[in-house]
């Protein structure tokens, strides 16, 4: 029996389990992954609107944070898969088999990054597709990509994909661009990317890696193919 399980081991669970070991709460933190950080894992850019640090990326950030909870006394098990969560009970089954008991529980998961779930996005990742131009964009210099979205992480990664890159297709399926007014601004003064608003990818093709994805556009009859890699 524990104080407090907490099921999450990103920044927000991480914060947690700090603050239940220092009022002197006996605390565990499962985590599914090998390792904690959550979605910092995923930040490839400067970390510079966090108040008070400055980081490299997200990693770093996460270094910070596992630096500051290291002397800690709560228990951390990574690489644990949840079976069953009784919220009512506060009772939680690992896949393992074993079960944990607290008195109180934190859900501390975060989010999961989006995937298009069209037909080959999956046999291709890591093949002619990536996460963040900032860390993989050298892989597409001098190549045809189609960036997905219309918020900040897709506009700022097709302006960093514009540099390297002859041309950039962003495609997003809203009429307007959410990304932050900077973003957009500096996008409308990039010649070489093409928005098309209004419209989805809904395929990935390509045989040892990707060469083509498939877009239909709102009110079209049909999807048009486009030769390009894929940058998510």
């Amino acid at each position: 029996m524990h104080d407090v399980l907490i099921i999450g081991a990103g920044p927000a669970g991480l914060s947690a389990a700090r603050w239940c070991d220092d009022l002197g709460l006996d605390t565990l933190v499962v985590e599914r992954a090998a390792e904690v950080g959550g979605q910092l894992l995923w930040v490839h850019h400067p970390v510079e609107n966090y108040l008070g640090v400055r980081a490299e990326d997200g990693g770093a950030l996460r270094d910070l944070f596992a630096t500051s909870v290291e002397d800690s006394g709560f228990d951390l098990w990574t690489q644990a898969e949840i079976e069953l969560v009784d919220l009512q009970a506060k009772r939680v089954r690992l896949a393992s088999g074993e079960v944990l008991q607290s008195i109180f529980l934190v859900i501390a998961t975060g989010v999961r990054r989006r995937t298009l779930s069209v037909p080959g996005e999956a046999e291709f990742a890591g093949r002619g597709m990536i996460e963040s131009a900032r860390r993989d964009r050298e892989q597409f210099a001098g190549r045809d990509v189609v960036v997905v979205g219309g918020g900040d992480s897709a506009v700022e990664n097709a302006l960093l994909l514009a540099e390297v890159c002859p041309t950039v297709t962003l495609v997003h399926r809203g009429k307007k661009l959410r990304a932050r007014a900077e973003f957009v601004e500096r996008l409308q003064g990039t010649h070489c990317v093409t928005v098309f608003k209004e419209s989805e990818l809904v395929r990935v093709i390509g045989n040892e890696g990707v060469e083509a994805v498939e877009i239909r556009r709102r009110g079209a009859l049909k999807p048009f193919q486009m030769a390009a890699a894929s940058a998510d």
